[in-house]
């Protein structure tokens, strides 16, 4: 992994020079030719800074006190906070200061900060102006009384003490001049030489180099201000053979600073699984139109625009496997990691590697298993972005749950979802099914799953789990070699899902009898009990149901026609008796069953022909 992200840092030119790094700089300070600050101007924007890694940090003091310079604080070059540049201190109320040890410091950090730009000032002249302004006690007094009053400000325009400044001379923001890094690079390499200067074997390159004692930490997983470190070894138990540090997984400095630019550069792209990062990249440029990695996680909310991103998926591999293709693109290959921090650290939680085809067949093969009919019956319903898929697998987040308690049941789940989206032979984990069978049988107890498909207008968020939950649970089946389809299958060789199909129609006969109002809540009552007891309840159902349609012959004989020939093709389905009971799966299939065979009672192939009854059938219609 740690090769591939060097190499896709060089691809992409990210700047992965060891000593730099880009920071998020929210202030500039003004600084005239004479050396005069002038202003402050908000910025808002990533520049690229110098960097100093936490042991370098820790060195620095020492290096410069055996310069013969007085330093007992740390501070980087050229970019820091405001408490830091300027001695800002966070106070209370009353206008204390809130921490009076961290505020001294500070002020010592200010010293080192100052005596850094001195020092280059020597050699850099375009930073003479600020090394003047920084060593005038008068107008660091005053430019700081302009940052407390910024403090005060309401909103985007409000500073606080942690805020990043840097300067603004000669027009430009000094970080996107080029005039200092000449003189960094010979700091840093006199202040920090490498601790071991022989031959070691690159975890990232494969060359014998000198190995760099400590790692740049990745900044953009979240979780932590300070970032995480992928290649860490700060404890015994890391360490072997003698070796230290770095030595332990030897990489050069320069792959380490590339390969943290890369994932730096990748987790700003990343999608969601959970709380886990997932990132996605090739060996080689490719056409946008072949990177299916955003259809995984954000399919459109249009299924005509989905239809064409699967037929696009179908159009890719086919040339790719005829020839048709650039031979560079048939050759390339894809790279796949999902991440999440863990007490400063990156956690890997998956790493996967293959062609681009197999990539982009398993992206079509997902699409294609995950495919349910929509709630008329007319067409294939939206598809579900991963990480939506993936939360439906339970019932949705109360306002009042921490949203890492909420996940906790399914975290498990996180990475064989993925896992099995990115592998077509992979099975879908019995968790996951599990988990939406409980989550969906108690929202048809409820009455949440009948309301969402019976409603006029109904929730599109509940609609879109039901969707979900169906589609993976099609896809449960078909991953392990089941038949399934994407409608309504009356030869499904299954009784369980045929027992579904029967509680559907058995509940629409009550509904749409003369008696609809007493035995409103069918599904609700019975539901439970007959996907685990289909020959008890559904035997129970059966015999009310000829009420029912002995006085529906009366009333609406084309309504009764129509229910007794679905329920005899079902019959035929299900053979002379249904199952006494039926297993976690077989209800799964139950589910499935009676999903399909409500949607398919709201097609126009099978509506009830139009007659006094027309108002009944409505009730099937969307």
């Amino acid at each position: 992994m740690l090769s591939q992200l060097v190499a896709y840092a060089r691809q992409k030119g990210l700047g992965a020079e060891p000593g730099f790094t880009q920071k998020e700089i929210r202030w500039l300070v003004g600084v005239s030719p004479a050396g005069e600050f002038t202003g402050l101007i908000p910025l808002n924007q990533t520049k690229p800074a110098p960097d100093l890694s936490q042991p370098e940090m820790m060195a620095l003091p020492g290096y410069l006190r055996a310069q013969g310079h007085a330093a007992e604080q740390a501070a980087h070059f050229l970019a820091d906070t405001c408490a830091v540049v300027f001695g800002l201190a966070e106070r209370d109320r009353e206008g204390n200061i809130k921490n009076p040890e961290e505020h001294a410091k500070n002020l010592q950090k200010q010293k080192t900060f100052r005596l850094l730009i001195e020092l280059a000032a020597q050699q850099v002249p375009l930073l003479r102006p600020i090394a003047k302004a920084l060593s005038d006690p008068e107008q660091m007094a005053q430019f700081l009384g302009k940052l407390e009053a910024q403090t005060q400000q309401k909103g985007a325009e409000r500073l606080k003490p942690t805020d990043k400044i840097s300067f603004f001379v000669a027009g430009q923001c000094v970080l996107d001049a080029p005039d200092w890094h000449d003189w960094w690079r010979g700091f840093r390499a006199r202040a920090f030489p490498p601790a071991n200067t022989g031959g070691m074997r690159s975890f990232a390159s494969g060359e014998l180099i000198p190995p760099a004692s400590t790692h740049p930490k990745v900044t953009k997983l979240g979780g932590s201000a300070f970032g995480h470190a992928l290649v860490t070894y700060d404890k015994e138990a890391f360490e072997s053979y003698g070796l230290s540090q770095g030595e332990n997984a030897a990489v050069e400095e320069t792959a380490a600073a590339a390969y943290r630019a890369g994932l730096d550069a990748l987790l700003e792209q990343a999608e969601t699984l959970g709380d886990m990062k997932v990132v996605v990249w090739y060996d080689q440029e490719i056409p946008e139109e072949d990177d299916f990695f955003r259809d995984l996680f954000a399919p459109s909310s249009s299924e005509a625009e989905e239809a064409q991103a699967l037929e696009r998926a179908r159009k890719v591999l086919q040339a790719l496997k005829t020839g048709e293709a650039p031979p560079s693109l048939r050759r390339a290959r894809f790279f796949a990691t999902a991440m999440s921090p863990a007490s400063g650290r990156v956690m890997v939680r998956d790493w996967q590697t293959g062609s681009l085809e197999d990539f982009i067949n398993a992206v079509k093969t997902w699409f294609e298993h995950l495919t349910i009919v929509r709630r008329s019956g007319d067409r294939a319903a939206s598809l579900p972005g991963l990480n939506r898929l993936f939360l439906s697998l339970q019932r949705p987040k109360t306002p009042e749950q921490n949203f890492d308690d909420y996940l906790k049941p399914i975290k498990t789940l996180q990475v064989p979802l993925w896992r099995a989206a990115l592998n077509p032979s992979l099975p879908i984990p019995y968790g996951a099914m599990a988990r939406i069978m409980e989550s969906h049988t108690a929202e048809v107890m409820t009455g949440a799953f009948s309301e969402a498909l019976n409603g006029q207008k109904p929730d599109a968020a509940a609609l879109g789990r039901i969707y979900a939950r169906m589609g993976l649970l099609k896809a449960y089946h078909i991953r392990k070699g089941g038949r399934m389809h994407m409608a309504l299958d009356p030869h499904h060789p299954s009784p369980a899902y045929h027992c579904g199909r029967l509680m559907c129609l058995l509940a629409q006969i009550q509904e749409a009898s003369a008696e609809s109002e007493i035995n409103a809540g069918v599904v609700q009552r019975y539901y439970g009990a007959a996907s685990s007891t289909p020959a008890v309840v559904l035997g129970r159902l059966t015999r009310l149901s000829q009420h029912h349609l002995g006085k529906m012959a009366k009333d609406s004989p084309g309504l009764a026609h129509w229910f007794n020939t679905q329920l005899a093709e079902v019959w035929n389905a299900l053979g002379p008796t249904l199952p006494r009971t039926l297993s976690l799966e077989e209800q799964s299939l139950f589910a499935l069953g009676y999903y399909h065979q409500l949607a398919a009672s709201r097609t126009k192939k099978d509506d009830p022909p139009a007659s006094p009854e027309t108002e009944q059938s409505a009730l099937f219609q969307e």
